[in-house]
């Protein structure tokens, strides 16, 4: 009797499975792989946050500038009679229409564009060695609404360390009443009353409608139609162009007004080459606005730092501080 061996078939199937280098090398592989679809996936997801925060931004910040714009563009001297200035005594071409200044109880962000440690002075060596000054100024105007001139102003609220939300107020300063008395007030002085309530809102009053956060910057230039900038510090030449009162910040005139026609507009150097404007029955050729706005992430990240940290922070993510720009035409300007 002859008995088969079944060895053979054993050793066969024995050489068909893995060795274990090959199946270290495998899971090396697969590893490898892994971790290179992950780095691929983790850099996508990261470029795709940055862009809608990016987009966020720009969004916001489209929104808000569109807005002001709009607005702005729509300005109308306020129409009332000129006036004598009770401190001045000089005639005024109008009532208020215009007003600009920097935001009181504010201090603007010394923001660094380079990591170098900011000194808490704030010296002149600082400004040159590469660090900006923002600015936060608030203004308030007139336009025409249905019954009569409306008073909006533009602020940036909520300040902490110099960042804050700009917010939007609007009041109607409309003088119709049927009481027989109103023929015996100064319709200029009555809507002036109306005008510096609204300059005198206080920032914290809930009553400024938020528009865009994380601002770090805004600013109000007036130019002329030359498209000259209109300073308190300089006098430009145009006998046609508006009279302007220029002063200092003790209320020493700069340079003198033609004598024989009404102020449309006050000019006041503050420090730190800032300054207040009034403007009365005229307006000015063109106002530039701008605004800077910090991304949502980088502005949460500040927000939980220390006071004494958020600047040299925000001048190492310069490149996420979004800066917006328009130059506004006034088409009434008398």
């Amino acid at each position: 009797m002859i008995i088969a061996s079944t060895n053979r078939p054993l050793r066969a199937s024995f050489k068909r499975g893995f060795t274990l280098l090959e199946m270290l090398v495998t899971v090396s592989v697969m590893t490898m792989i892994i971790y290179v679809l992950y780095a691929l996936f983790d850099t996508t997801q990261s470029a795709l946050r940055k862009n809608a925060a990016q987009v966020d931004v720009n969004e916001g910040g489209r929104a808000a500038m569109e807005m002001i714009v709009r607005e702005l563009s729509q300005m109308e001297v306020s129409g009332y009679p000129p006036v004598m200035d009770q401190g001045s005594g000089r005639v005024l071409s109008g009532s208020k229409s215009f007003h600009s200044r920097p935001t009181p109880g504010t201090q603007p962000l010394l923001l660094a564009y380079q990591s170098d440690a900011l000194t808490a002075e704030a010296t002149a060596s600082d400004l040159a060695q590469g660090f900006r000054t923002n600015v936060l100024q608030d203004f308030t105007f007139t336009s025409r609404g249905e019954l009569g001139f409306d008073i909006t102003s533009f602020r940036v609220v909520n300040v902490e360390n110099g960042i804050g939300m700009l917010g939007r107020y609007g009041s109607a300063g409309s003088l119709h009443t049927t009481d027989p008395r109103a023929t015996m007030v100064n319709k200029s002085l009555a809507f002036n009353l109306h005008f510096d309530a609204a300059v005198a809102q206080p920032s914290d009053s809930g009553l400024f409608q938020p528009i865009t956060d994380g601002v770090i910057h805004f600013r109000i230039t007036a130019f002329d139609q030359y498209g000259r900038e209109l300073l308190a510090t300089a006098a430009w030449p145009d006998p046609l162009g508006l009279n302007l009162e220029r002063l200092n910040s003790q209320g020493q005139a700069l340079f003198i007004p033609f004598p024989n026609r009404p102020v449309d507009g006050t000019l006041v150097q503050e420090p730190a080459y800032q300054q207040h404007a009034w403007f009365y029955g005229a307006l000015p050729a063109y106002f530039d606005v701008e605004m800077a706005v910090i991304e949502p992430d980088v502005l949460a990240q500040v927000r939980q730092m220390a006071p004494a940290f958020q600047a040299n922070f925000l001048g190492q993510k310069i490149n996420k501080v979004t800066l917006f720009r328009q130059r506004i035409p006034i088409r009434q300007t008398r």
